[in-house]
């Protein structure tokens, strides 16, 4: 039974992505599909990062289910990746679509973004439509309400 859990533990392991790969997050959330996309950019050492998710929760996990693609994306560094993976798991978000983007730099990720105007303040969460344009920008702290209205709009 150890040895079933421990597969399975290792074949669902956060995938790791070098930062080069960044403007391909919107196609991975959409699954190649075309239909709106939210990226949330998060880190384990984030104090604000911790104190949005249990607010957040609940409308991440909703939004699969509205046909929106969903991609939590760790800001940490690759040795950091069980700590994530276990932040997830303390706030029930483990069942969630995400990477880790190893990515020092926030430049070329605002970049492949779409917005310049991200300095790679965490959390930030980025709302695009189903062709792939940003539509909108949380930088800092994200209000459920907020994310609704941003999500309902791309869904139009």
């Amino acid at each position: 039974m150890t040895a079933l859990l421990a597969t399975l533990l290792i074949a669902t392991a956060m995938p790791v992505l070098p930062g080069r790969q960044a403007s391909t997050l919107v196609a991975e959330a959409a699954a190649k599909r075309p239909r709106p996309v939210v990226l949330h950019f998060w880190a384990t050492w984030c104090g604000a990062c911790r104190e949005e998710f249990p607010a957040l929760r609940e409308r991440l996990l909703h939004l699969p289910r509205e046909g929106v693609g969903v991609l939590l994306v760790s800001i940490d560094t690759p040795a950091d990746r069980a700590k994530a993976e276990e932040m997830l798991a303390s706030y029930s978000l483990e069942t969630l679509p995400a990477v880790l983007l190893d990515a020092p730099d926030p430049e070329p990720v605002a970049k492949a973004v779409g917005e310049p105007k991200w300095d790679g303040t965490l959390p930030a969460t980025f709302v695009f439509d189903g062709k792939g344009k940003l539509r909108k920008s949380f930088i800092g702290r994200a209000q459920p309400a907020a994310l609704d209205s941003a999500v309902r709009a791309v869904k139009r």
